[in-house]
């Protein structure tokens, strides 16, 4: 099948059905976007981290951190009691905050959409606030690594007070600090301070690591709040891309349960005719064939000594009847022409013989046969055993392949040699 059948068959077809897919769901959402109440967007600049990031993961991780902190309900709802205004926090994080990092930075925009202006200025600039104080104390509150440091100073310190206790007793007591429960209680008492100096100066590194990882700030606040976009153009051109892809699809398979043809001429191909000539029809009525028509009709009969036409093809009796009548007139009207001399001085087979003028004016000339008749399928009996008969099918555009195999099976059953095919093309009123 070529590509611009193919075209015809899927594209020229059902061209309607895929403009009112195309259109109706475009026309559809575009309406419903456009009865969605204007709404207000405000961004704040949030500063995830005081280092820069190194690749896209880290900055991913940056915006997938402040997302969670800006998106807890909670939180949320600290801004919207700090803002003073009545919104529901659970529908407000879930719905109206978006994070979205600004290049490759550790700024984030952070965005609030709401229906008020004012609303969404105020909103946006308290909950930036909140979350870059979140952010700070992130990673150090609860850290598990800092816990177990903080708890370790704290036992040691305990430790290191008690030996100084015990050590102030023996001292006390007379006992002489060269002994050997004073050196005793010196030694544990060095190691004890030792270890709990390691023990802060590592708490502290984690301290220091922590913060400079978390240095979160807000580099700016909202001053303007403008109108969020609905999105018509782009949700319109979504909906017309699924309706096409839609009607593609069951043109496709329409076209693979029951393949049409696209054209006369495809079909005539198929046969392994010629494309006669076209009729156009105003309804059952024929309104007018192509002038070269009957002529070639004509021809293509006496190339096989047919004397019968037999119309055929997928459209009614009726149709076939018109077009039958129309064709009798044309060939009836039609003058005989003089038959011309073969090559090798023979003259072409016909029954009548006329002078070329009065009675011993000259030599006869040969004049062909008459038209053929034109019939249709159901006007003859195929027992009758025609064999001076010839099929020709009459295609409309885009008619039933099978069509096709019901003339050839015919012409194989009955031993009649397939003329050629008429198209059929309705006029442009009827259309």
């Amino acid at each position: 099948m070529e590509a611009s059948e193919a075209i015809r068959r899927i594209f020229w077809r059902h061209r309607w059905l895929l403009l009112i897919l195309v259109i109706v769901p475009a026309a559809a959402v575009a309406v419903k976007q456009l009865a969605h109440p204007v709404t207000y967007t405000a961004t704040a600049s949030v500063q995830g981290q005081g280092t820069t990031p190194d690749t896209t993961t880290q900055v991913s991780a940056i915006q997938s951190r402040v997302t969670a902190v800006a998106t807890n309900p909670a939180v949320v709802q600290q801004a919207i009691t700090a803002a003073g205004v009545d919104r529901n926090a659970t529908d407000v994080a879930r719905h109206e905050i978006s994070v979205t990092p600004l290049g490759t930075s550790a700024v984030m925009a952070l965005t609030i959409t709401d229906p008020g202006r004012e609303v969404a200025l105020r909103l946006t600039a308290e909950l930036g606030t909140i979350v870059v104080s979140q952010l700070n104390q992130l990673g150090i509150t609860d850290n598990p690594e800092l816990s177990a440091l903080n708890k370790s100073v704290v036992q040691l310190t305990a430790r290191r007070d008690e030996l100084v206790t015990k050590l102030d007793a023996a001292t006390s007591s007379g006992v002489a600090s060269t002994s050997v429960q004073a050196q005793s209680l010196l030694a544990e008492l060095s190691a004890t301070e030792q270890q709990l100096a390691t023990t802060e100066a590592t708490s502290q590194q984690v301290l220091t690591s922590l913060s400079a990882n978390t240095g979160a700030s807000l580099v700016s606040s909202p001053s303007s709040a403008t109108q969020a976009s609905r999105h018509v153009l782009a949700y319109g051109a979504l909906a017309a891309l699924l309706g096409l892809v839609i009607g593609l699809l069951f043109a496709s398979l329409r076209e693979v349960a029951r393949p049409t043809i696209a054209e006369p001429a495809a079909g005539a191909r198929e046969l392994g005719a010629i494309p006669l000539g076209d009729a156009e029809l105003r309804g059952d009525q024929v309104n007018g064939i192509d002038d070269e028509l009957a002529g070639r009709l004509t021809v293509a009969a006496r190339r096989v000594g047919a004397g019968t036409v037999v119309l055929t093809g997928p459209v009614s009796g009726t149709r076939l009847d018109a077009l039958a009548r129309r064709l009798n007139t044309e060939l009836s009207s039609a003058p005989l022409a003089p038959a011309r001399p073969r090559s090798d001085g023979d003259w072409l087979a016909a029954p009548l013989l006329a002078s070329a003028g009065p009675p011993g004016d000259g030599p006869a000339v040969l004049l062909e046969s008459g038209p053929p008749t034109v019939v249709t399928l159901r006007d003859i009996r195929l027992g009758d055993g025609r064999v001076d008969a010839a099929l020709v099918v009459a295609l409309p555009r885009f008619a039933p392949h099978s069509s096709l195999d019901q003339a050839a099976d015919l012409s194989l059953a009955t031993d009649w040699p397939v003329l050629g095919v008429i198209g059929l093309r309705q006029s442009r009123w009827h259309r």
